[in-house]
């Protein structure tokens, strides 16, 4: 039988660290419904990603995209406010893209006895991960921008303390309850590692992916089972 106790995490709430989350993900830009708006936003989207892809983010330009998806620029601001906004379309395609997969392989650990996936799990799950940014168009440069531009930091957020909040549901019965804060605060800054490692993968061109995923696997799993080895 776990003890009791209250939480006392700062800046949150018990009832906001124990929460489960219910959404299908953060709130997205708003999308027309049907006909010739739906075409020519995702004609948008996806030639924003294609030139995002080749200049990056900082070259990235409405008048570029337009030029791409061979649309004018009143139906681009018909559309998005902005480049930024454009961004924030596909990060939220990518993560959410991420987050469908997360939920598919956490899905096994509901009734697991196990606190703490696998090396082997964890390999798995970071390659998955850095394969749909991989396919994703302008997925590099989209993880690159999540980190970067200040516009696009609530969305990073949003999404990590989601991730977050899946692995605590799942996690915090192998635990105190005086030890849910810390086990949320160490979950919640694997999520952040986890981004690091999606940009290190194709960044470091000195260290082999394969060996890059085999050692932050290691790293999850020696500091997650660090929390659950002192309750025995």
């Amino acid at each position: 039988m776990l003890k009791r106790g209250k939480v006392t995490e700062p800046g949150a709430t018990r009832g906001a660290i124990v929460k489960a989350v219910q959404s299908t993900g953060p709130g997205k830009v708003g999308r027309p419904v049907g006909g010739g708006g739906t075409v020519t936003f995702e004609k948008l989207v996806r030639a924003a990603g294609e030139v995002l892809s080749e200049v990056g983010f900082e070259k990235l330009t409405s008048n570029a995209i337009c030029a791409r998806a061979g649309v004018t620029p009143p139906s681009f601001y018909h559309h998005f406010r902005d480049k930024y906004q454009v961004l924030e379309e596909l990060a939220q395609r990518l993560l959410s893209k991420q987050n469908e997969a997360f939920r598919t392989w956490v899905g096994g650990y509901e009734e697991s006895p196990n606190p703490v996936p696998s090396l082997e799990e964890l390999e798995r799950w970071f390659s998955t991960a850095t394969d749909i940014v991989a396919r994703e168009p302008g997925g590099i440069w989209t993880m690159r921008a999540l980190r970067a531009l200040p516009h696009l930091n609530h969305v990073r957020l949003e999404w990590q303390r989601q991730y977050t909040d899946q692995i605590f549901q799942l996690t915090r019965r192998f635990v105190q309850e005086t030890d849910w804060p810390l086990l949320w605060t160490r979950i919640r800054i694997l999520a952040e590692f986890g981004y690091v490692v999606d940009e290190l993968v194709y960044e470091e061109d000195r260290v082999a992916k394969e060996i890059i995923i085999c050692e932050a696997a290691r790293l999850v799993h020696a500091s997650l089972r660090s929390v659950f080895d002192a309750q025995q």
